[in-house]
C-alpha cells in the first residue's frame, strides 16, 4: 500500500500573530541610554533569572498579565502564548572571512529590488514583494555567498545553524549573558556578535520564506508530490513585516496577521483582507535549509527537491566531486531537516531512514524511483536520534514500504552496512551505557582519522536532543508549553556536547593535510525549545551553540587563517517571541522593551 498523507493536517504553525508596535517605537529605559556595561549584575544570579521567569510564566500562563517576554501576537497583559511555531520574519546573517561577501547580494544588489528576478525566485509575481529600497538579501542567495568565496579560493567552509534563532531570541541570549540591550542594529554580547575575525566579520538578514506551502499529498513510495489550486505561495512584504529585524512597516500594527501566514483562522484574513495586502507562507527547516545549499526557492517538507518534486543538485555535491571533504554535526538527531539540507534529497523531511541512507552513501528510494545519481556518503554524520528501537510496521505509515526495523531514524539493517566491523566505509559510535559520550567519541574521532575512514556517531536522549544546557549551565530544563524535559545522571555523562562533536568531526575532516573541506553544526533544539514558548531552554541550546563556534575560531586561528578560512553562522526561520523587558532578562531595573511591541 503506498504511503500518503495530508501535509495542510501537518502544519509547524498553529496559533496567532498578530499585534507589535509599527517601526521607530522605542521604549523610554532605552531612550535614557540603559545599554551594555550600565548596572551589570552577577552573570549567574541573571541567568538563573531566567529559569525564574520561564517557570512563573508557564506557571501563569493562562492568566492575563504583564510579562517579561511573551509568545505569539496578544501583546503585553495577556496571555502566555498564542502561537507556538514559525513567522516570517527576516533573520539575522554573520559571517566571517575575506573572501565571503555578503554585500555582494544585499543593499543595491538585492534581488528584492528587481520585480524580474522576485518571479524568476518565486515562480509567480509575488504580490507586495518588490522592494526598491531592500537592504536584505535572499536565503538562497547564500549557495551563491558560499560558491563565490569557494571560488575566490577559500578552503575551509563553515556554516553554524541556530534553527528557529530569530533576533528577538538573540537578543534575549545577549542580554542574559552579559547585560548587553541592543534594539537595532547587529548588537552586541554573543560570541558571534563580537568576535572580529581580523577584521572580516559582516551583518546581514535575509528573507526565508517558501515558494509553496506543503503539498496537499505527498506519495513518499513513488516519490511525487500534488499541492491543492489554493495553495499558499511565498513572499516578503516588507511594509507589513519590516525593511529589518528590528522594524515593521507602515501596515505592520494593522496587518500583523500576515505573520501567521498559512496559519491564519478566519478572522486573520478578513483582517489581512481589509489592508489590501496579501498573505505569503512562512518556511518550514527543511526547504529553507536546502534553499542555502541548492540556491532555489522550493516547497515546505521537502529536501533539495525543485517545486516540481524533482530532485536537484546542492553546493555540497558539488564540492564532493572537486574533492572535498563534507560533514554534519547537529544537537538534534543526525538525519533531522537541516543537517540533512545539506546533501539529501526526498519530497518528505520525515522519510528519515531514507535521508540516512544518502547521508550514509547507501541505495535509497530517491534513486531508485527517480534514476537521480547515487550520492557517495558524507565523510563525517554526527548528531542525535539514539531513540527506542520500533519495528517496520511502526514506520510504514509515515516513510513507506520500504521502511525497516530501527528507529525512527536509522534502519538496524544500514547501521551495520555502513560500519567498518562489516566492510563499510565508517567507524559506527552510539551512546554506551556507563561510558562518557565525550570520551568514546573522540576515541572513535581518532580511530577514523588514523585509519582513513568515515564517522558515524548517533547519541542523544528520548526526546530526540542532546540535553538542553539552559541559560544557567545547570541542565535541568525549565517548563514550556509542552511540559518539561528531565535527564538522568546517564543522559549527562553517556553525551557528547555540541562542541565535542564539532571537534570531532574537524578531526577526520582534516586528517588529509591540504585537503579542502566543509563542515555543517547546527544547534538544532534552539528549535525545539522555541516550538515550546521556552526561552530558558532556547538561551541554552544557543549557548552551545556559541561553545561549538569557539572551537571552530580555536581551529581557525590555530591552524588557518580568515583568508583561507570561511564562517557563515545564521538561522532557517523564526518564532514568535516577543520580548516586553530587556532589563528584566539582563538583570536590570525595568523599562527597556521590544521596539515592536504594541504597548
Amino acid at each position: 500500500m503506498l504511503s500518503q498523507r495530508s501535509h495542510s493536517q501537518r502544519s509547524e504553525l498553529r496559533q496567532a500573530l498578530k499585534a507589535f508596535a509599527p517601526r521607530g517605537m522605542v521604549a523610554l529605559g532605552v531612550a535614557f541610554g540603559v545599554f551594555a556595561g550600565l548596572g551589570q549584575v552577577n552573570s549567574a544570579d541573571r541567568m538563573d533569572t531566567i529559569a525564574n521567569l520561564q517557570k512563573e510564566a508557564i506557571a501563569a500562563k493562562t492568566e492575563k498579565k504583564r510579562r517579561t517576554w511573551h509568545f505569539g501576537s496578544q501583546g503585553r497583559g495577556d496571555v502566555y502564548s498564542n502561537h507556538t511555531s514559525h513567522s516570517n520574519r527576516l533573520i539575522p546573517v554573520y559571517a566571517f572571512g575575506k573572501k565571503v561577501r555578503l554585500a555582494d547580494y544585499a543593499g543595491p544588489n538585492s534581488l528584492y529590488r528587481d520585480p524580474a528576478k522576485i518571479k524568476a525566485l518565486y515562480g509567480y509575481d509575488a504580490p507586495n514583494t518588490h522592494n526598491p529600497e531592500a537592504e536584505y538579501f535572499d536565503q538562497t542567495d547564500l549557495y551563491r555567498i558560499q560558491k563565490d568565496a569557494v571560488a575566490r579560493g577559500v578552503k575551509n567552509l563553515f556554516v553554524v545553524w541556530f534553527d528557529g534563532l530569530d533576533y528577538e531570541t538573540t537578543q534575549a541570549a545577549a542580554a542574559a549573558k552579559t547585560g548587553a540591550i541592543y534594539t537595532t542594529g547587529k548588537g552586541s554580547g554573543l560570541i558571534f556578535q563580537d568576535y572580529p575575525a581580523n577584521g572580516t566579520a559582516q551583518f546581514g538578514y535575509y528573507v526565508t520564506s517558501p515558494s509553496h506551502n506543503s503539498p496537499k499529498t505527498t506519495n513518499v513510495d513513488k516519490q511525487t508530490i500534488e499541492f491543492a489550486p489554493d495553495v499558499l505561495r511565498g513572499g516578503y512584504d516588507a511594509a507589513i513585516a519590516g525593511p529589518n529585524p528590528w522594524s515593521f512597516g507602515p501596515f505592520g500594527s494593522a496587518a500583523m496577521s500576515y505573520l501567521k501566514g498559512q496559519s491564519g483562522n478566519a478572522a486573520d484574513k478578513s483582517a489581512m483582507a481589509a489592508t489590501g495586502r496579501a498573505l505569503h507562507a512562512y518556511t518550514d527547516s527543511s526547504t529553507s535549509a536546502a534553499s542555502a545549499f541548492n540556491g532555489i526557492k522550493s516547497f515546505n517538507n521537502g529536501l533539495n527537491v525543485g517545486p516540481d518534486g524533482k530532485p536537484v543538485k546542492t553546493l555540497w555535491h558539488d564540492l564532493q566531486k572537486q574533492g572535498w571533504a563534507l560533514g554534519t554535526a547537529t544537537s538534534v538527531p543526525f538525519d533531522h531537516a537541516s543537517p540533512a539540507g545539506t546533501y539529501a534529497r526526498n519530497v518528505y523531511r520525515d522519510d528519515y531512514q531514507d535521508i540516512a541512507r544518502e547521508m550514509l552513501g547507501l541505495r535509497d528510494i530517491v534513486e531508485e524511483v527517480t534514476g537521480a545519481e547515487h550520492l557517495p556518503g558524507l565523510d563525517v554524520v554526527l548528531g542525535a536520534g539514539a531513540i527506542k528501537e520500533e519495528k517496520r510496521f511502526e514506520h510504514v505509515k509515515e516513510q513507506g514500504v520500504n521502511s525497516a526495523d530501527g528507529t525512527t531514524y536509522l534502519a538496524n539493517a544500514d547501521k551495520k552496512a555502513v560500519s567498518i566491523a562489516e566492510g563499510g566505509k565508517y567507524v559506527v559510535v552510539e551512546r554506551t551505557a556507563g561510558k562518557p559520550g565525550s570520551e568514546i567519541l573522540a576515541e572513535a574521532a581518532e580511530k577514523a582519522a588514523a585509519g582513513g575512514h568515515r564517522l558515524f556517531g548517533v547519541f542523544g536522549t528520548q526526546y530526540g536532543n542532546l540535553p538542553y544546557r539552559t541559560a544557567d549551565g545547570d541542565y535541568k530544563p525549565s517548563p514550556g508549553i509542552r511540559g518539561t524535559q528531565t535527564y538522568t545522571p546517564a543522559d549527562l555523562t553517556e553525551n557528547p556536547t555540541l562542541s565535542d562533536m564539532t571537534r570531532a568531526a574537524l578531526k577526520v575532516l582534516t586528517r588529509e593535510k591540504g585537503r579542502p573541506f566543509a563542515l555543517f553544526v547546527e544547534a538544532g533544539d534552539v528549535d525545539f525549545a522555541l516550538h515550546d514558548n521556552n526561552l530558558d531552554n532556547a538561551i541554552g541550546a544557543l549557548y552551545s551553540g556559541e561553545a561549538a563556534i569557539q572551537a571552530i575560531i580555536d581551529w581557525v586561528e590555530k591552524n588557518s587563517n580568515w583568508d583561507e578560512s570561511a564562517m557563515i553562522v545564521t538561522a532557517d526561520h523564526g518564532h514568535t517571541l516577543v520580548i516586553d523587558d530587556l532589563n528584566a532578562i539582563a538583570g536590570k531595573a525595568a523599562g527597556a522593551v521590544d521596539p515592536r511591541e504594541n504597548r
